[in-house]
């Protein structure tokens, strides 16, 4: 379901790829990007990473070169509703194009219409030009990391 109104122009970043795959990653390489990305204040173990990736879905892993750049992926009933997470893009690699590519290659291995996710406090605007749209209703039990009300979530 690639989208003309979705772009993921890299073209520029010639040794930059995408894969499904998660044989060839290096989960301590995996901690070390969601430290730095980051997403949230919760330190990843690389043992968990791995589990919760190898459980979903589908997920998308992007590497320049040898390097870890970015991932991301989706849980999915494969009927009705798909909910993306994990998404991260070390910083020095951000704006330029790779976070939409990631976005757009997880969508399109979801065989559903339904997709959710939630954001960093910030980065809506990143996935509202992905064609996301803000939920009115959306409620969440979350952890003490993400509860605390210094995060934004809330």
């Amino acid at each position: 379901m690639v989208n003309s109104d979705f772009p993921a122009d890299i073209s520029h970043i010639s040794r930059i790829t995408f894969s499904n795959s998660l044989k060839a990653v290096d989960w301590e390489e995996a901690s070390i990007l969601f430290e730095r990305a980051p997403l949230g204040k919760q330190k990843r173990d690389s043992e968990q990473l791995r589990r919760a990736f190898e459980a979903s879905y589908a997920a998308v892993i992007v590497c320049d070169s040898d390097r870890l750049i970015g991932m991301c992926r989706a849980l999915c009933d494969g009927e009705y509703q798909a909910a993306i997470y994990d998404m991260v893009v070390l910083p020095e690699y951000q704006g330029k194009g790779i976070g939409k590519g990631m976005l757009e290659r997880l969508c399109d291995k979801l065989p559903v219409e339904n997709i959710i996710l939630y954001s960093v406090p910030g980065r809506e605007g990143f996935y509202m030009k992905c064609r996301f749209k803000k939920m009115r209703t959306a409620m969440a039990r979350l952890n003490k990391f993400m509860s605390d009300p210094e995060t934004g979530y809330f």
